[in-house]
Parts: C-alpha cells; sequence; structure tokens
C-alpha cells in the first residue's frame, strides 16, 4: 500500500475521496481507487451492489479553466 501512495506522491496524483465511502475493503483497508492529476472532481460516489466482489466507482471530472 505504501508503494502505491509513494507512487501516486512521485506522479503528482490525487486520490478521490469518496463522502459516502461503500467501497469495498479487505483487512481494513479499500481496495480500489481513483488517481487523477489536471482535473476537478465534480462529483464521486460508489454504487453499491451484489453482482461483483468490488463496488463500482463513478467519478465524474471537469477540466481545469486556463
Amino acid at each position: 500500500m505504501n508503494a502505491l501512495y509513494r507512487f501516486a506522491r512521485e506522479m503528482s496524483l490525487r486520490q478521490v475521496r469518496f463522502t459516502d465511502d461503500q467501497r469495498r475493503r479487505a483487512f481494513g483497508r479499500p481496495l480500489d481507487f481513483v488517481f487523477y492529476r489536471g482535473l476537478n472532481v465534480s462529483e464521486a460516489s460508489v454504487l453499491v451492489t451484489r453482482a461483483s466482489d468490488h463496488n463500482p466507482l463513478l467519478v465524474e471530472f471537469q477540466s481545469r479553466q486556463a
């Protein structure tokens, strides 16, 4: 996990934050992530389903205005 965060930091990536964080977890840690750079997050949500062992992550981005 530390390697993932270190890589994201080295690449100047930001992690999407989910207000109602329903991501599936293993050993108390989320299984899925979304990282981004050069965009703005306008909406982020987790869709709860039993169709998979992971819950889908839905993120809407907007381009940054110059």
